[in-house]
């Protein structure tokens, strides 16, 4: 997954808002600067006459002179918005907004407003206008206002009063998280800035604060655009925090936000359905058309994407604690468990919602903290990638899903989890045979792997030869000798489909178990060895392993996924067609696999193993006995 480009996703608000409910003046004309000035002026001595009474309830008007300062304001702001810097000054503020900077207009109005918070009276509706303002003036302003202290003092003075317990309502977090928005993307621009909104402690002891910060977060796990807005905005601020030590401390030692993050995916997962409706047969993961129409699911996948795309660009401090949080918040005391679960269906349920996580996520150290997991956690003394091996052999269903798992971590690509898997129980070399490890960097130049490998396609697999064979074919159909056959091995090699080409028959013909059984020990013994009267499998005539009461030593076993793995091939007969898909697509990928040892163990058809340890052709070569069989 490549990396999001979270800031295209901000769509900025343009020009044209409504007026807040009340203010019935429209938008003024713009005229030159020195009548804007003036009618500025004019708008700011009217709320001074107001603003200079004793109290909002002193004047017998009071509710008149609240509705009045609340549309003087609208125009005045509204002129400031409009307000450009000088060309003769372009660093400088425009004529506008110096005058409002030195009367501190915006603090002073906010502060008068607030004041009737305390009568209890149309709290949220003022409060929702005056976010509206705001929000209009940052979004539509011509010149930078957050460079100006008086203007940062009043958005802190406003996102403070927005923690007062206020009934909140949808037009409320509307406001507040559209606000933040734009200012975190007025920040992204000149992040410098950044640290002017971090407040120190108001006592000996408290923690500082990050208003833009904390009033963010509740909205982190909200459903539809208000959360995804309030995490673009977050997400912002993470990248800016990659640059500013203060702010990256504050947000690791001094704010929940990762606390928040992990114990909210643990919330969101306990909403997600326990049983998957299958919609056929074939199904084995969860794909996007799967859980588009599962709103929980969704919203569970935002938030982890979210968490992948903070650990990305926040700083290393708030990297490592969110990675933390989620191993141990999240991954330990909830994935566990649902794994563990003693139902089959909601064992397919959480074994699928796993698999889709891992495809989700992109950022290493995310990656890292759930391979963990699944490689080192243990529940219930078994680790939870033992588990997940041990069902690849369950029913159906279960299996498939299991399988579609450790596909996907195969694609990873990671050296750890090849090591767990099967690496480690190579490595030791001890399921071959003493003199057979240096051979184990062989490479199949000429694919004679390839060829033995073709020459195991059963009989039911092939097509029907168009004409009865010539009676000299006979003896080699059944295994015995002939000239033919010499002339054969002599031509093509051990294991190739054994065909005259003077034949009228242009069909191969399958290789016969005591041919193949032949040609491998010629290969082991150095061709000394005559055929076995009988069909037998190869390699396992001679073997121990074939006695019932055997059982091979766990030094000499390609360890437990290997194993279970060649049991269902050796069922492939009674697996469904689906299961055999997953099941040779994922023997495909290892034996694609570059590194030695996993390569020669698969394929390379010269090796001797130990005598309890079966080959990949072994088992290949046990179903072609059973489709003959049948």
């Amino acid at each position: 997954m490549e990396r999001m480009n979270w800031l295209s996703r901000l769509a900025l608000r343009g020009p044209g808002h409504r007026a807040p409910q009340g203010a019935s003046l429209q938008t003024p004309v713009m005229a030159d600067p020195e009548t804007c000035l003036m009618v500025l002026k004019n708008h700011w001595s009217q709320v001074v006459r107001i603003l200079e009474r004793q109290g909002p309830r002193a004047a017998p008007g009071g509710a008149d002179d609240l509705s009045a300062v609340r549309n003087h304001t609208y125009q005045m702001l509204t002129l400031l918005a409009e307000d450009r810097a000088s060309p003769s000054a372009p660093t400088a503020p425009g004529p506008l907004l110096e005058f409002a900077l030195r009367e501190d207009l915006l603090t002073r109005v906010l502060a008068w407003q607030l004041q009737w918070d305390e009568f209890g009276d149309g709290v949220e509706e003022r409060r929702v206008e005056q976010l509206k303002l705001f929000e209009m003036l940052v979004s539509e302003a011509r010149q930078p206002l957050l460079r100006h202290g008086p203007v940062r003092e009043a958005l802190l003075v406003l996102l403070d009063a927005c923690g007062r317990p206020v009934p909140s309502s949808p037009a409320l977090d509307e406001g507040l998280v559209l606000l933040l928005s734009q200012l975190c993307v007025c920040l992204a621009r000149e992040p410098s800035l950044l640290e002017f909104f971090l407040q120190p402690p108001p006592e000996p002891g408290a923690a500082p604060r990050l208003l833009l910060f904390s009033r963010l977060v509740p909205f982190v796990h909200r459903e539809g655009t208000l959360g995804q807005q309030a995490r673009d905005a977050l997400l912002l601020l993470m990248a800016l925090s990659a640059g500013s030590p203060t702010v990256g401390h504050y947000i690791a030692d001094h704010s929940y936000f990762c606390p928040v993050l992990a114990t909210g995916l643990s919330a969101l997962y306990s909403s997600l359905p326990r049983k998957i409706e299958v919609p056929g047969d074939d199904w084995h993961c969860l794909r996007r058309e799967d859980w588009l129409g599962v709103p929980a699911l969704a919203l569970f996948l935002s938030s982890l994407e979210f968490c992948n795309a903070v650990i990305q660009v926040a700083h290393p401090l708030v990297q490592k604690q969110l990675v933390d949080y989620i191993h141990n918040g999240f991954l330990v005391p909830v994935m566990g468990p649902a794994l563990h679960k003693t139902s089959v269906e909601e064992m397919i349920a959480s074994t699928a919602y796993l698999e889709l996580f891992l495809r989700s996520i992109s950022e290493p150290a995310l990656l890292r903290t759930f391979l963990r997991f699944l490689l080192l956690h243990r529940h219930d003394t078994h680790t939870i990638l033992d588990t997940l091996v041990a069902r690849i052999g369950s029913n159906s269903r279960l299996c498939m899903v299991s399988l579609s798992l450790f596909r996907t971590l195969l694609n990873l690509s990671c050296e750890d989890v090849l090591l767990q898997l099967v690496l480690r129980y190579l490595v030791p070399c001890n399921h071959v045979m003493l003199s057979q490890k240096p051979a184990v960097r062989d490479v199949d130049l000429y694919g004679r792997a390839a060829d033995k490998f073709l020459s195991l396609i059963p009989r039911c697999c092939r097509h029907r030869a168009p004409s009865p064979p010539r009676p000299e074919h006979a003896s080699w159909a059944r295994g015995g000798p002939s000239r033919e056959a010499g002339r054969r091995e002599d031509t093509t090699g051990p294991g190739s489909p054994s065909v005259d080409s003077s034949s009228v028959v242009t069909v191969p013909r399958p290789s016969t178990p005591s041919r193949l059984a032949l040609f491998l020990r010629q290969q082991s013994l150095g061709g000394s060895e005559a055929p076995a009267p009988a069909p037998r499998s190869p390699g396992l005539a001679a073997s121990p392993a074939s006695s019932p009461g055997r059982r091979p030593s766990p030094a000499e076993e390609p360890g437990p996924f290997m194993a279970v793995l060649f049991a269902k091939l050796e069922n492939m007969l009674q697996n469904s067609v689906y299961v055999n898909f997953l099941l040779t697509g994922l023997v495909a990928q290892l034996a694609c696999h570059p590194q030695p040892l996993l390569r020669s163990f698969l394929l390379n058809t010269n090796m001797v193993f130990q005598p309890s340890v079966k080959s990949l052709l072994q088992v290949c070569d046990a179903c072609m006995h059973g489709c003959w069989a049948l």
